[in-house]
């Protein structure tokens, strides 16, 4: 089994894929140019995975609402067959829907927001032309992923859905009442982390658990025995201050903790008090930290060669890291 994260600077895209062939893909990170630019290590989902000739996806997994997570999917639907999509929000609203534009002077964030919910909504409607089946899934919820892996859908709550959807449609309603919509646009841009899954995905005997953007805060309602045995953690919310717990992290077995944040560390993200903390709760054995965008962050990683993935080899329990660089792109360095 291997489970990739692609250096998409600010943002998820984590490609699974199993020795029977399965293979899964979970958000696909920014469309912004400003993202990628000249940068030579960072590398769009859709490329990387036209780089590794990865055509058909069995399933795709949307974590919630947000550019950094979803814009770059919409290439990819253009360019791969995909069998299933996991979406956590009902389905009905989104088709029902329309094209949302906030105002001019609207918050910053809220247009790159907009930007995602309209993606969100072409990508459910060209899976449904194209007979991509949807499945609409939360806590409780186990999903088979081929022969080799399982996934279980640990969060949100309900009551966040139920609260998020109601503020959708209300959104919706209100497409041509600038005003109206810009007010609902920035509150569903504030509460749109609150609704990312968390997922503890089984590979045998390692556990990997990725919370997108679901912070500790919001796991109060986890059955504590699905955290504890992780060995694997993709930190949430891109390594934020707010993205730890020692509550649930302190007893988790964890051998790598992983980061999905750009080398900038923009927004006070990979904040280094995370790395700190963890070091110290899970004395004298702390986990070996990765990093998807950075080439050295002492005393926590170093890789000054750069790369455009890491990829985490599972066989017999054994976890092997390996940096990825893609042909193409050390040619055009």
């Amino acid at each position: 089994m291997q489970i990739t994260i692609i250096n998409v600077g600010y943002g998820d895209a984590i490609l699974f894929q199993g020795a029977d062939g399965f293979t899964a893909l979970l958000d696909g990170g920014s469309a912004l140019e400003s993202e990628f630019g000249e940068d030579p290590y960072r590398i769009r989902a859709a490329d990387y995975l036209r780089r590794e000739g990865v055509t058909e996806l069995d399933t795709v997994l949307i974590s919630h609402i947000h550019e950094d997570h979803v814009c770059g999917l919409e290439p990819i639907f253009e360019m791969c067959s995909v069998k299933q999509l996991y979406v956590p929000y009902p389905v009905e609203p989104f088709l029902r829907g329309c094209e949302l534009q906030p105002a001019p002077d609207a918050f910053r964030s809220v247009p790159l927001y907009t930007n995602a919910l309209n993606a969100y909504r072409r990508i459910l409607l060209r899976a449904g032309e194209t007979g991509t089946a949807i499945t609409v899934v939360g806590p409780g919820d186990t999903l088979r992923l081929g022969s080799e892996l399982t996934a279980q859908v640990l969060a949100p709550k309900a009551r966040r859905i139920r609260e998020y959807m109601e503020l959708m449609e209300a959104a919706y309603a209100s497409a041509d009442q600038e005003a109206a919509v810009t007010e609902l646009l920035t509150k569903l841009d504030a509460t749109s982390n609150h609704t990312s899954t968390l997922l503890r995905f089984e590979m045998g005997e390692v556990v990997f658990l990725s919370a997108a953007d679901s912070c500790p805060r919001e796991w109060d309602e986890v059955p504590s025995f699905l955290l504890k045995n992780g060995n694997v953690l993709k930190l949430p919310h891109h390594g934020q201050i707010d993205s730890i717990s020692e509550q649930f992290m302190r007893d988790m077995p964890l051998e790598y903790v992983i980061t999905t944040a750009s080398s900038d560390r923009r927004y006070n993200s990979a904040n280094a008090e995370v790395y700190k903390r963890l070091t110290q709760w899970r004395a004298p054995h702390p986990p070996k930290f990765l990093f998807s965008d950075e080439r050295s962050y002492p005393p926590y990683f170093s890789q000054p060669d750069g790369f455009q993935a890491i990829t985490l080899e599972i066989d017999s329990g054994v976890i092997t890291p390996k940096f990825i660089k893609t042909n193409e792109k050390e040619n055009e360095r």
